[in-house]
This record gives C-alpha cells, sequence and structure tokens, in this order.
C-alpha cells in the first residue's frame, strides 16, 4: 500500500479530490497533516473523503501560521468521521517534541479506532507505543532500524522523502534519483511505503516571491526497478523574462519528452491536464503544475502496485 504525506495544501488536497474516484482499489491512503482547522481546509478534506479514499488525519500538527490546536484538529477529526464512518484514520506524528504523555493521551482518546503513528526524529522507547494493532509509519532517515523491528507484530510502512529538492529552481539537473521503494518495500521487511511525491518534506509555508527559473517536475520509471524524477527547468533569461514566459518555456520542455497526449507511463489524468494547458495555451499559475504533478505520480504508483497484485490491508 502506498501511503503519501502531504501538508493540506490547496494544490494538494485538490490533487486528491480529483483523482481520488480513479484509485478504486484502497491501495492509497493519503496521511494528511493540517496546517489549520478553519472550514475551508476541512471542506477540502472533506471532499478527498467523497471520493472513497481514506485519509490518515494527524491530530498534532505542529505546521501553520498560526499552530493549529490539537482540540482543533480533533474537532475536525471529529466532524469528518462523522461524516465519513470508516474513512479518516486518526494519526500521531511523533516527533521530537511529543512526550510519553502524549502518546497515552491518544491511546485513550481514539481507543477502537485503527490508530496510526508517523514516527519520526523521537527519543521514546519502543515500550511506549502499542506492539500489535496500530499501523507503524517510520521515515527511514530519522528511525533506527533496531527501533522498527520492535514492531514486527504490527503493520509497518516507510516512509521515505525521494524527491531531491534544491535551493533554487534554476538548480535542478535534467533528472535525478527518486526511489525505488513502490519495487522493494516488501524485500525491506514493510507491508507498505510513503513519499512526499514532487513536492518533498518541506514545513508549510505562505509561498514565496516570483522564481528566478520555472521548474516542472514529473516522475517516470528507470532502468533496475527504480523511480526517477524529471525536472523541466526554463532557460530563458531569468532576470529579464516574465514568469508566464518561462513557464512556457519550461512546458515546451515537458510536452517534448513525454508527447501529446501522452502514451505509456505518461498516460495518467496528471499529464493530460498537462497537454491539455499546453494546447489551451493559458498561463495556469504556479499551482495547478504541482497538483499535475502529483496526480501523475500518484497515479503512476498506483499503476505498478496494481500490476505487482498488491492488495489492501485495511
Amino acid at each position: 500500500m502506498y501511503w503519501p504525506l502531504f501538508r493540506s495544501k490547496q494544490e494538494e488536497m485538490i490533487a486528491l479530490k480529483e483523482l481520488g474516484s480513479h484509485l478504486g482499489s484502497n491501495l492509497v491512503v493519503p496521511i494528511i497533516k493540517p496546517h489549520d482547522a478553519n472550514s475551508r481546509v476541512e471542506g477540502q478534506i472533506s471532499r478527498v473523503l467523497q471520493t472513497g479514499l481514506r485519509a490518515a488525519l494527524i491530530i498534532n500538527t505542529n505546521e501553520g501560521s498560526p499552530v493549529p490546536s490539537i482540540a482543533q484538529i480533533a474537532a475536525m477529526e471529529k466532524n469528518l468521521t462523522n461524516a465519513y464512518p470508516d474513512q479518516v484514520l486518526p494519526t500521531l506524528e511523533v516527533h521530537p517534541d511529543v512526550t510519553a504523555s502524549d502518546v497515552s493521551w491518544f491511546l485513550t482518546t481514539y481507543s477502537g479506532r485503527t490508530q496510526v503513528f508517523v514516527h519520526r526524529a523521537h527519543t521514546l522507547s519502543a515500550a511506549t507505543f502499542p506492539a500489535n494493532g496500530a499501523i507503524h509509519i517510520f521515515e527511514s532517515n530519522q528511525v533506527s532500524p533496531h527501533f522498527t523491528s520492535a514492531f514486527s507484530a504490527s503493520r509497518r510502512v516507510i516512509l521515505r522523502d525521494g524527491f531531491k529538492k534544491q535551493p533554487v529552481n534554476g538548480g535542478y539537473p535534467s533528472a535525478s534519483y527518486f526511489d525505488d521503494l513502490v519495487y522493494s518495500y516488501r524485500a525491506h521487511g514493510y507491508d507498505g511505503f510513503g513519499d512526499f511525491a514532487t513536492i518533498g518534506d518541506v514545513p508549510y509555508n505562505k509561498g514565496g516571491g516570483q522564481p528566478s527559473h520555472v521548474a516542472l517536475h514529473l516522475t517516470e520509471p528507470h532502468q533496475n526497478n527504480t523511480f526517477q524524477c524529471r525536472h523541466f527547468v526554463s532557460s530563458v533569461p531569468p532576470a529579464t523574462t516574465d514568469v508566464q514566459t518561462k513557464y512556457f518555456d519550461a512546458l515546451a520542455q515537458l510536452v517534448a519528452h513525454t508527447g501529446s497526449p501522452g502514451v505509456g507511463s505518461f498516460s495518467t489524468l496528471g499529464m493530460s491536464d498537462y497537454c491539455n494547458n499546453y494546447a489551451a495555451g493559458t498561463f495556469p499559475g504556479l499551482g495547478s503544475p504541482k497538483r499535475w504533478s502529483t496526480k501523475h505520480h500518484i497515479q503512476l504508483l498506483h499503476s505498478v502496485l496494481t500490476a505487482s497484485s498488491a492488495a489492501p490491508w485495511i
């Protein structure tokens, strides 16, 4: 099973909403880390659940401006669970600020539910957590193999960031290695895997100024059962060119690589969005391409899982 982690940004939620009804096998369960508890974010998550997707909702988010309280997110979780029974999985992200008391509260509050723990850089003992019955997701670069081995009686998921984010868009190479987890998670002893799509493990922020370059990102199968990420970076003069021209320059490179319509691994809904935009010639802003690349990535990994006869276990 595939457990991508998103931070409830608008384009991420729209990507899941537009794609959800096309993922009928229950192999994809997005982990959603809310950056706000307002009605707009709750409505976006609700529309994701309307598609039939299940979602792991992080109760103790530590991102946002301001950061929403646990009580606020717990109230959101209750509303969503009442509206979509059995589709919301209460989730605790275990980071350095989480205490054993926090874990105990979570276990008590969500007793009788399928509980999910996302283990990141923390120092709590394995004995703090249930050894079986829960779903444990491990950020591979922040949790030791010795710690993960304590949960062999539970469902275990490996989470790894395959997107090699650069400080500036102009720094991306034409392609970079992404990951092989969709092919190898079972061999590593896990029941599922997760990543951060083509966004990367980047804390929530409200965005910056105008970019010097526009970079579009698409994952694709590569040799030896791996995935790579293609980066299509605008090549027009960065200082004197408007962002729309930069975007269309990058888009022309992308379509030249994939074809229009895309075929094979590029015959996805996200790729169709790119091709339709290329044909229309209208500037969509810089948010929509993130949505389209996210849709492409999720659908592509879903197709690999389906072809491998993977089956959902929740």
